[in-house]
């Protein structure tokens, strides 16, 4: 029973302190707009589509004619592995 009211008094306490701005999304892009896009970063050092190309070359996709959704492209998946590298995500880390 104390646990149970420790944990209501607790969502109480943070439900107050959480308020989301009318203008979070607009704050949220200035935010991220001084911070700096890792994402435009690397792709001014970075050429993935030339990666995607040698990737493609050295191991081509099978055919599709087993059915299935398609795959995704293989300038994506580099850029998920890259930023995987760089920052030691792991698979599931990467799907949110």
């Amino acid at each position: 029973m104390l646990k149970w009211r420790l944990y209501t008094e607790a969502r109480l306490m943070c439900a107050g302190m959480i308020k989301e701005s009318l203008f979070a999304a607009e704050e949220g892009e200035v935010k991220l707009d001084k911070l700096g896009d890792i994402l435009q970063v690397m792709e001014k050092h970075v050429d993935f589509a030339t990666m995607a190309a040698h990737v493609d070359e050295a191991a081509p996709r099978p055919s599709q004619e087993k059915g299935g959704g398609p795959p995704f492209p293989t300038e994506l998946m580099v850029r998920v592995l890259v930023l995987q590298q760089l920052h030691g995500l792991g698979d599931e880390q990467m799907e949110y």
